[in-house]
């Protein structure tokens, strides 16, 4: 694996973390909220898938030899901070990316659970 796959591996690991967290935050809200349908067991089922995900490039950035010490929201981005081989390097990713990555992560997730749904 080249070098610079790590990078690719951690910006995955952002998405899916911030996608399970965006996910189980809409559960709350639609819960509280009147709908004709319930929506919150099908949003903690993707909440999960996606935070198996975040956690399986987590796995894979560690065994690289990489590990995320710090993530948080600026003004300008998100910024992740990880150690590389005892040095610390940053990343930083525009919101508005992450949130469109988020969506078409999302809807992957969907196809997934949708395809395993009608196998049974």
């Amino acid at each position: 694996m080249h070098d610079g796959s790590w990078r690719d591996i951690l910006h995955e690991y952002v998405i899916y973390g911030l996608l399970f967290k965006a996910l189980m935050v809409d559960a709350d809200l639609l819960a509280e909220a009147s709908t004709k349908l319930r929506y919150k067991p099908l949003l903690e089922k993707l909440s999960f898938k996606a935070e198996r995900e975040h956690h399986r490039y987590r796995r894979e950035l560690h065994r690289m030899g990489r590990k995320v010490v710090n993530t948080e929201q600026l003004a300008v981005g998100y910024c992740v901070t990880a150690r590389v081989r005892g040095q610390v390097q940053e990343a930083i990713y525009s919101v508005e990316s992450l949130r469109a990555e988020c969506e078409i992560r999302l809807e992957r997730l969907i196809e997934k659970v949708d395809s395993a749904e009608e196998k049974q």
